[in-house]
C-alpha cells in the first residue's frame, strides 16, 4: 500500500517536472514571429502588425487605417487593445446640461418645450396679455425662486476644480536632461580611452550586433513611387537608396517619377520575421558574466 502511494507521487511529481520542462523549452526555443504588412500614400498610411508565438495560442494583433484597433490573444481569451470612441467636449457637455435645466424649468412651470414655429404662432393676442398681468405675483415670485434653484442643482459638474501640479519648466527640463547626457558621454569617453576598458567595449560592440541580427526581420520587401518635385533631388535620393545593400538582397522595387512636380510617394512594405529567446538570453548572459564588462559598468555607475 505504501509503495503503491509513492509510487503514485512519484509519477505525479515527474508529469510536473516534465510540464515544467517543456514549458521551459518552449519558451527559450519556439521563435516569436511577427510580420508588418501596409500601404501608404503620402499622409494616408495603413499597416497592420501581428506577432506570435507558440503555434499562434499568444498573439497580439494592431491594425491602423484611420483609427488604431487592435486585441491580444492568450489561447481561446480575446481582449481589445483599444477602445473606439468619441468623448463629448466641454461645450456639448455644457449645452446638454443646459438642455437639462429647461426640462425641468418647464415641467416645473407647466409649460412645453420650446420648438421652432412661423411667424404668425409668435403673435400674442391680447386676451393671453391679460391674463399673464392678472397672475398672482406671489406665484410669480414662487415660481422664479424654485427655477433659480433647479439652476443652480443642475450646472455642469464636468470641470476640473483640481490644481495642477507644479512642473518644471520646459527649458529646465531640457537643460536637466542635456546636463546627464553630457556627464554620461564624457564617462564613456573616459572609460574608453583606458586601455584596460578597450576588450569590454570590443566584447560589448560584438554581442550587440549578435542581439541586432537576430532581432533584424528576415524579410523586407518594398515597393515605391516616387517624386521629390525636382528631377535632381530625385536622382540624389535615388543614389542614396542605391547604396544599402538590404535594398539588393531584398528586391526593392523604388520606381522615380522625373516627370512630376508635386512631391509625393505611394507604395506598399512587407516586414517578416522571428525571434528566438534562447539566442538574446544567451548574449545577455555573456555580457553580464564577463568581467571585463562588469568592471566598466562599476565603473560608470559610480
Amino acid at each position: 500500500m505504501i509503495f503503491t502511494i509513492l509510487k503514485v507521487i512519484g509519477i505525479i511529481l515527474l508529469v510536473v517536472l516534465a510540464l515544467i520542462l517543456t514549458a521551459l523549452l518552449c519558451v527559450l526555443f519556439v521563435p516569436v514571429k511577427y510580420r508588418a504588412v501596409g500601404s501608404f500614400d503620402n499622409t494616408d498610411i495603413r499597416a497592420k502588425a501581428h506577432v506570435s508565438w507558440l503555434f499562434h495560442l499568444f498573439a497580439l494583433h494592431i491594425e491602423y487605417a484611420q483609427e488604431t484597433d487592435g486585441y491580444i490573444r492568450l489561447a481561446f481569451v480575446k481582449k481589445k487593445l483599444f477602445d473606439n470612441y468619441e468623448a463629448l467636449d466641454d461645450d456639448d457637455m455644457d449645452e446638454a446640461a443646459k438642455t437639462e435645466t429647461e426640462d425641468k424649468v418647464s415641467e416645473n412651470t407647466g409649460d412645453e418645450p420650446k420648438t421652432p414655429a412661423d411667424e404668425s404662432e409668435h403673435v400674442v393676442d391680447e386676451q393671453t396679455e391679460n391674463e399673464s398681468i392678472a397672475q398672482n405675483p406671489n406665484e410669480q415670485r414662487t415660481v422664479t425662486d424654485e427655477n433659480q434653484h433647479i439652476k443652480q442643482q443642475t450646472k455642469p459638474t464636468h470641470q476640473k476644480t483640481y490644481k495642477k501640479p507644479h512642473k518644471k519648466s520646459h527649458k529646465k527640463q531640457f537643460k536637466d536632461k542635456s546636463e546627464k547626457i553630457k556627464n554620461c558621454i564624457y564617462k564613456l569617453k573616459r572609460e574608453y580611452s583606458d586601455e584596460r576598458n578597450k576588450a569590454a567595449f570590443l566584447h560589448l560592440k560584438k554581442e550587440l550586433f549578435i542581439i541586432l541580427k537576430r532581432i533584424c526581420p528576415r524579410r523586407l520587401k518594398l515597393t515605391m513611387v516616387y517624386s521629390t518635385g525636382s528631377p535632381d533631388t530625385t536622382g540624389i535620393s535615388l543614389g542614396i537608396l542605391a547604396c544599402f545593400p538590404v535594398g539588393y538582397t531584398n528586391r526593392w522595387r523604388i520606381t522615380p517619377d522625373f516627370e512630376s512636380e508635386k512631391p509625393y510617394a505611394k507604395g506598399s512594405f512587407d516586414i517578416k520575421g522571428h525571434v528566438i529567446v534562447i539566442s538574446i538570453l544567451a548574449a545577455t548572459l555573456r555580457i553580464l558574466f564577463d568581467k571585463n564588462c562588469r568592471r566598466l559598468y562599476n565603473r560608470i555607475s559610480r
